[in-house]
């Protein structure tokens, strides 16, 4: 990346047109915007935010509840094909 300041999180979200699982751990000491998940679901509503009792590295500190949480969310995604006019731009 030659301008991280330009791949902020919002210009990153405001691309997408997929489903976003958000796994949040509650615990997390480096994050301590308890609200900024919340945000992000309002910013991306086709997020689905599961919030874990875990730190910054929910996949090494509770496995099987990540795990969980994405057979979870991958279980209820509607399976459909991507629109002609994505498609294209993919």
């Amino acid at each position: 990346m030659s301008n991280p300041t330009k791949y902020t999180l919002d210009s990153v979200l405001s691309q997408l047109f997929c489903p976003l699982l958000l796994l949040w751990g509650d615990l997390d000491p480096w994050v301590h915007d308890h609200a900024k998940p919340n945000r992000i679901k309002d910013f991306y509503p086709n997020t689905s935010l599961v919030n874990l009792q875990a730190g910054h590295y929910p996949q090494d500190e509770v496995p099987e509840q990540v795990n969980k949480a994405l057979l979870d969310w991958l279980s209820a995604l509607e399976i459909s094909s991507p629109s002609r006019e994505k498609a294209s731009e993919i």
